[in-house]
């Protein structure tokens, strides 16, 4: 449980709640309290929806720019293409659409409000004292896997609550002065009766969600009030009145709670979302000051520098980040604003960016720390679409198979484009997809997710690098090919050749769809993908000697960007190409720590929200997992105290700038890296410890995952040494039928052998059906001893 004194006047500060499928947010004082109701199946029928653009007429003539290294001549030839096809503003996705604002009022005024939020239990409470000292409570809870809100309603005097639903927010700030305005897309109608409806219809008439609300056990009657429903609640002194909302979206079966009292409620949210939020914590030993009592009051002593409070800020930020993208986990993944709304202005209409937000936030950290098949629903969203992927390539590169795009929410279409944002020529998010669902498999054993149609989209990923790519001496080459969001330093377009995020997702491909061949039993694709991989550019040093963002040596580089998209080789399976001790290796591993190293004094010299460098949480995420696969644990640390001090508020959501808009990529980002500091792993082999810094002396942690279906129950350390208790999981004995797997110790470590004497760093186990408890000794305690190579 963890309290908040900090005032919530805009939603963007609200406590937060979700069962997966739905989540509210709570914010305003005590006796003027609001809360925002949102689905995650309900996106806004509010843009167009056109085709991909006709380009691949013009394709032609772009690689020949872009060959010349004419990039003016190119980004015309890209303006006037989008011209004729009809292009001329950026096409946004459907945006996250609320389904529903209430308030809570209570007369008596309000002269303290305290914000409670249990992770536990998914609950958040909000108390306060009224003007005769009287106490009043409002609790708010979302069950695991339905779609109800659910609003407990305390008194310790005989008081009365009036609740008000409607459509309109409460607080329509926009969340991002870029933001689209979709205010009077659709609209309200309400029906009254002991149950009220709130119908949310488009501009057709048409219902397209709905709110129903209750009062289980007690006898309301909800009237129409203008554009809302309105409900007076007498809560007598000491007892509890409880109210339900539960929300539906057109075309999709409801999944309403189960009748339950509020305790049964509780207990059923400890198992169902507490299991999932527990099964992975984190302890490095860091206590609060003696004046820390709230959120609030802890952060600003972690910010002074208190060393103890970093800690425990870092502690509750994985606990509360892994609980955010849990709540936001349901048939679909987190958006951008996870499954939350309180404006008809969202940031980037709070939908599914492709190019490294859900891939490096929201999902980045939900199978190393505890939580895998929650992955599945980043299935969910992208199979549907499969004959968009198909035509977007079409239509785009005039190629074969499947080209996903940047930006989702409701189809799969490739639409969303203009000069300074080329997406449409960004290759990396369909075998991004086969990396994470390579992954599912890898880290739980699941054969059952490869089927028809992942296997499909497999086949398809496959088709495009094979017919989009342009073959010169043998090697394939990306053009025009796009690093998002980046533009080569002095360029006219973003658009160069071989963008190295677009090689390095083909490259780990080939691997992923191995792997994905196997649970299906169908090696018919595995010549193909090696063939593709071993056709395209080796990954490279640019002349400035940092990691290559364009493989092109005639590209200049453009460190300052919140993008780190060239790392994309370090944050899974490591590339082949860093691994082993030759000389090209050790200098791409030296370029990776150059650019870590590069783009983390660039944010340091500003480390504010726009117009300073303290921009995208999830860039941050990038860096760290590099770093942790690098070794380099100051790199790695010092990302993740940027990521808990600067993008955490006091109702434990997070921001995507420092301090700056709502949004969930920190929350998943941050587990990832710390996960990644303490344990990296393939198929075949396992790190621990790869990159623990000097300033986390001790601590533990629990439940994390390794690829080969490895869980690590528990992971400890202090100055003597660790300990780890491993287990593989029945179902993935498929994935090592010989049950051994390779193991090595973090720089600083070696093993003790069953005498307590070191015996070396690396050592081979067995993995059978029970535990095994490893132990390792400090070896080297300096601060030297955390900056090795540990790439893996």
């Amino acid at each position: 449980m963890f309290r908040s004194t900090e005032p919530a006047d805009s939603w963007e500060h609200g406590l937060i709640v979700g069962s997966g499928r739905v989540g509210a947010v709570i914010h305003g004082t005590g006796d003027d309290l609001r809360i925002s109701m949102a689905h995650e199946r309900f996106f806004l029928p509010a843009n167009p929806r056109p085709p991909a653009p006709l380009l691949r007429e013009a394709v032609p003539r772009l690689r020949a720019a872009l060959a010349r290294g004419d990039s003016r001549l190119a980004g015309d030839i890209f303006d006037s293409a989008l011209a004729e096809a009809g292009f001329a503003d950026l096409v946004w996705t459907d945006p996250l659409a609320l389904c529903g604002s209430l308030t809570v009022t209570t007369p008596g005024g309000c002269a303290s409000t305290t914000r409670e939020i249990d992770l536990a239990r998914g609950m958040a409470s909000v108390t306060w004292c009224d003007d005769s000292g009287a106490t009043h409570r409002v609790r708010v809870v979302a069950a695991r896997g339905t779609d109800t809100v659910e609003l407990a309603l305390e008194s310790d005097t005989d008081t009365e609550m009036r609740i008000r639903l409607r459509l309109a927010p409460t607080d329509d700030s926009p969340a991002a002065s870029f933001a689209p305005d979709y205010t009077g897309t659709v609209a309200g109608r309400t029906r009254a009766g002991e149950v009220g409806h709130l119908e949310i219809v488009d501009r057709a008439a048409r219902v397209v969600a709905a709110v129903a609300a209750t009062t289980p056990g007690h006898h309301v009657a909800w009237r129409a009030a203008e554009d809302a429903l309105e409900a007076r609640i007498h809560v007598p002194s000491g007892d509890r009145r409880t109210v339900r909302f539960d929300l539906s979206v057109t075309g999709r079966s409801p999944a309403p709670a189960p009748g339950a009292d509020w305790d049964e409620r509780l207990r059923s949210q400890e198992r169902d979302h507490g299991s999932l939020v527990t099964s992975s914590l984190l302890d490095l030993h860091g206590v609060p000051g003696a004046d820390a009592a709230t959120t609030g009051e802890l952060w600003r002593e972690a910010r002074s520098g208190n060393a103890d409070a970093v800690r425990h800020a870092i502690e509750i930020a994985y606990v509360s980040g892994r609980s955010n993208i849990i709540a936001a986990t349901g048939e679909l993944p987190p958006t951008l604003q996870g499954v939350w709304q309180g404006t008809w202005r969202p940031a980037w209409s709070a939908d599914y960016t492709m190019n490294g937000n859900v891939q490096n936030g929201a999902l980045a950290g939900i199978g190393l720390t505890g939580s895998p098949e929650l992955a599945r629903s980043l299935l969910e969203l992208v199979l549907p679409h499969l004959d968009d992927y198909r035509e977007n390539a079409r239509r785009i590169y005039g190629a074969a198979g499947m080209l996903l795009p940047s930006r989702m929410s409701t189809h799969g279409i490739a639409n969303h484009v203009d000069r300074a944002y080329p997406h449409v020529f960004w290759a990396g998010a369909g075998p991004w997809v086969l990396r994470i669902a390579a992954d599912i498999v890898a880290l739980t054993g699941d054969r059952s997710i490869v089927d028809g149609r992942l296997w499909g989209l497999v086949t398809g990923v496959l088709a495009f690098g094979e017919t989009a790519t342009v073959v010169e001496g043998g090697v394939r080459h990306f053009s025009p090919s796009y690093s998002p969001e980046n533009t080569p330093a002095g360029s006219a377009t973003p658009l160069a050749i071989d963008a190295a995020i677009d090689i390095a997702a083909y490259r780990d491909a080939a691997r992923a769809a191995r792997l994905l061949g196997r649970a299906r039993g169908d090696d018919s694709l595995d010549e193909r993908w090696e063939a593709l991989a071993n056709s395209l550019p080796d990954l490279a040093v640019a002349p400035d000697g940092t990691l290559a963002e364009w493989l092109d040596p005639a590209t200049p580089e453009n460190i300052a960007h919140r993008h780190a998209s060239q790392l994309y080789p370090l944050w899974y399976e490591s590339d082949e190409a860093f691994t082993g001790d030759g000389p090209s290796a050790a200098a791409l591993r030296q370029a990776a720590r150059r650019t870590t190293a590069d783009k983390i004094a660039w944010r340091a010299h500003d480390p504010a929200p726009p117009p300073g460098r303290m921009e995208m949480a999830f860039g941050l995420g990038q860096l760290g997992q590099a770093a942790a696969a690098l070794g380099d644990a100051e790199a790695a640390v010092r990302c993740v105290e940027w990521l808990a001090l600067l993008h955490w508020r006091p109702s434990l959501t997070t921001t995507h700038d420092a301090g700056n808009i709502f949004n969930l990529d920190a929350s998943g980002a941050l587990p990832a890296v710390v996960a990644t500091m303490l344990c990296r792993s393939t198929l075949d082999s396992l790190e621990l410890l790869p990159a623990l810094p000097p300033r986390w002396p001790s601590g533990r942690i629990t439940g994390l995952r390794a690829r080969g279906g490895i869980v690590i129950d528990q992971l400890s350390w202090d100055e003597r040494g660790a300990t780890a208790q491993l287990r593989r999981l029945p179902a993935a004995s498929w994935l090592r039928p010989t049950g051994t797997t390779a193991v090595r110790t973090g720089s600083g470590f070696t093993w003790e052998d069953e005498h307590g004497q070191a015996d070396g760093t690396r050592r081979v186990i067995a993995l059978g059906d029970g535990a095994v408890t490893l132990r390792m000794r400090r070896s080297d305690t300096t601060a030297e001893a955390h900056g090795r190579d540990i790439v893996g």
